[in-house]
């Protein structure tokens, strides 16, 4: 790849494939260099095979130049060096210029994808190599919203506990232990030697810290009393009332401990290069890539995979299915499609004129027709949870006839969670479901963040909107029914959010999940018959796994990512 800008002055000369006379003191005057260098020029050119460079014996005969490679050949091979270099955006777009060699292009780029080998100051590395999109992630896990951010905060960061979904219990991370006598003080112990990837250990204090950047509206500062850290290791939460369920928040991706100093010095900036206690340290976010290194202090068990290089292909995208693109690459990956947890839904503002009549709402209600939204293998959903939705009748998801009369010009604001990313598709469904029975309608899009500020949410009638639950099922619908984060929450008006809470402190005080679940359904049940919260549809995933495959573990889950934490190989 030597000396390619000299081979681009002679093509502009010179015609590919096309034989010519020429002479060194010729080619010293187009390269503007010595005789002397550029004979050292044609030399490795014809060595790299870009040219045939024919001396002649014999007094008057002239040296022969060819040009082996077409522009677009040469093209070609700038892109390749620069996606070697790690300069890929370059090359994406170089590539993109590309006619005949842009399939080569692709095959080439996708023979560098998967778990590969790397050699790196004579240590040998094993390496996850997949494309990905541009997701602007936010990597400060108090201002994370769609999964992308959480999956890499789980890589980056460690919380104090870590909920498993197949044993429904909490794993010690950095807390190796926590107990409470009466359900209102909780002490936990940390572990000694957790470091952050900046060197310094952490401590109870930064538990401390992490806790009190949330907003004071924020469900777990609502619990709190006071926090008391007796020495580095201990912390103890004093709540206001009995909750058994408080270690569970703790394990939430927003409470996972940072290192205050950083974010006070330059919020911003942690934002996009953070610092955390995780298996893995951010070690590069630009325009290129986003690479993650194995930290060699990490507390726990080391993973496996040592570097983790996520390409940012933004439009442009490999030719042939990859799975880290979220499809199966051939058929030796075998996929398994279920349900997602959580559900899309319809929220009616009981705090506008309007909606604060039950009427309203249920022949709002009554009017809309849930099949509608379903796309490919998604199904009607009557609750957050798929196992309540397929156990209902099939006759519900119909739509009922409406008696209302009058005219109404209602507001909806479809939740978006990034660019791109939102509830648009649903909105529009619903206004056409609203306009056949006479009802106008506008819609704006609206970020997560802005659209539960108090004074925004006032201007809308109805959200269209979605969740989807974490391994935490139980807790991530309390947090969503008590939220100020969420739509659901600042819809209600004063008295429903009374009643609300009182279903929530009971599940508090209740020692058992299966006596949490019948009160939790007893609320979803209240917010539906009193027409405020109306279910859409659940939405599908897929996770792929490879049969007979060397690597444990090596699949994609439902958000279309790898946890890098378990991946390992057989040997042998």
């Amino acid at each position: 790849m030597k000396y390619r800008d000299h081979l681009k002055v002679l093509m502009n000369y010179f015609s590919p494939a096309t034989p010519v006379e020429t002479t060194i003191a010729d080619l010293s005057n187009l390269l503007n260099c010595s005789e002397r260098h550029t004979k050292t020029v044609m030399k490795s050119l014809q060595e790299q095979g870009d040219i045939k460079w024919d001396v002649h014996k014999g007094r008057g005969k002239k040296p022969q130049l060819t040009i082996l490679l077409s522009e677009e050949q040469l093209l070609f091979q700038e892109a390749k060096k620069l996606a070697g270099d790690g300069k890929y955006r370059a090359a994406f777009e170089l590539a993109r210029s590309l006619h005949t060699y842009q399939d080569l292009f692709s095959q080439w780029f996708e023979a560098g994808l998967g778990i590969i080998k790397k050699t790196e100051e004579k240590e040998e590395l094993d390496v996850l190599r997949y494309p990905f999109y541009e997701t602007n992630l936010s990597l400060d896990p108090l201002k994370i919203f769609s999964r992308h951010d959480s999956h890499m905060v789980q890589q980056i960061f460690e919380r104090l506990v870590e909920y498993d979904a197949q044993s429904e219990t909490l794993l010690p991370r950095i807390a190796r232990n926590w107990e409470s006598d009466d359900g209102k003080r909780w002490t936990f112990y940390l572990n000694k030697g957790v470091r952050f990837h900046h060197g310094r250990e952490l401590t109870s204090k930064d538990v401390m810290d992490t806790i009190g950047r949330l907003p004071q509206k924020h469900v777990i500062m609502r619990l709190i009393k006071e926090i008391h850290t007796p020495n580095p290791y201990v912390v103890i939460f004093h709540l206001d009332q009995v909750d058994y369920l408080f270690p569970r928040y703790l394990s939430g991706m927003k409470l996972s401990i940072v290192p205050m100093e950083l974010i006070l010095d330059d919020e911003s900036h942690f934002r996009t290069n953070p610092i955390g206690s995780g298996p893995y340290r951010l070690t590069v976010h630009d325009e290129n890539l986003v690479r993650l290194d194995i930290f060699p202090d990490y507390y726990r068990e080391r993973p496996w995979l040592d570097r983790i290089e996520m390409i940012k292909t933004n439009d442009f995208q490999p030719k042939a299915p990859h799975p880290l693109l979220l499809r199966a690459p051939d058929e030796s990956w075998q996929g398994h499609t279920e349900l997602e947890e959580g559900a899309d839904f319809i929220t009616l503002n009981c705090n506008r004129a309007l909606m604060k009549d039950i009427h309203v709402r249920k022949q709002i209600c009554q009017l809309i027709n849930p099949t509608e939204f379903c796309l490919g293998n998604e199904m009607v959903a009557h609750s957050f949870l798929s196992y309540r939705s397929m156990a209902k009748d099939e006759d519900e998801s119909l739509p009922c006839s409406t008696n209302f009369n009058g005219e109404m010009t209602l507001t909806i604001a479809a939740q978006e969670i990034r660019d791109g990313v939102n509830h648009e598709r649903e909105a529009l469904i619903f206004q056409e479901q609203l306009k056949r029975v006479g009802i106008a309608s506008t819609i704006d899009i609206l970020n997560v963040t802005d659209l539960c500020k108090p004074d925004v949410l006032m201007k809308y009638d109805v959200v269209v909107g979605g969740i989807a639950l974490s391994e935490d099922k139980l807790l991530s619908l309390i947090i969503l029914m008590q939220s100020n984060e969420l739509a659901v929450f600042p819809s209600l008006d004063e008295e429903t959010k009374r009643i609300v809470h009182s279903y929530i402190e009971r599940i508090r005080m209740l020692p058992d999940d299966l006596s949490r679940w019948e009160v939790y359904v007893e609320l979803e049940e209240y917010l539906k018959e009193a027409h405020i919260l109306f279910f859409l549809t659940h939405r599908s995933h897929t996770i792929y796994q490879p049969k007979n495959s060397e690597y444990v573990h090596l699949e994609l889950d439902h958000h279309g990512r790898v946890d890098y934490r378990k991946v390992w190989k057989r040997y042998g």
